[in-house]
């Protein structure tokens, strides 16, 4: 005899679920999602004879990043130059004088090195030991 069906009254063993559904993506919410995580003001006061362009400007913007890593260590609150170094607010300026002018050499050596390497067309290891055409000349990994 087949035991298709439980008798009248009987205690199922288990209960089993199901859900079936479908996937849609709401490409307009999508959208929106990555235009506000990807939105950000940026200013630019300088006056050329013609206007930039926003990706012109957002170029400059980027560039600039090289720049605010060599002046990270100002933030760092181990830096106290005022109160471990020197006293005066006139010594204070004449060593951030300095300072700026060791990163522009610094950046200027990166620069020129990243201009020969594309000159020759070679690559030089990065730190993970992968050849790259723009390597960075960053002291804080040493």
């Amino acid at each position: 005899m087949c035991k298709c069906q439980p008798k009248e009254g009987a205690v199922p063993d288990s209960i089993i679920w199901r859900v079936v559904g479908t996937l849609t993506i709401d490409h307009n919410e999508v959208q929106a999602q990555i235009h506000q995580q990807a939105s950000f003001i940026l200013a630019t006061n300088v006056i050329e004879e013609q206007e930039l362009s926003h990706e012109q400007v957002y170029v400059k913007y980027k560039e600039q990043g090289g720049v605010e890593r060599g002046f990270r260590f100002l933030k760092d609150p181990l830096f106290l130059a005022s109160s471990v170094f020197v006293k005066k607010p006139e010594r204070v300026i004449a060593l951030r004088f300095i300072m700026v002018l060791c990163l522009l050499v610094y950046r200027l050596a990166e620069r020129l090195f990243r201009c020969q390497l594309a000159q020759t067309e070679e690559t030089v290891p990065n730190q993970l030991g992968h050849p790259t055409d723009h390597p960075t000349m960053d002291l804080s990994v040493l």
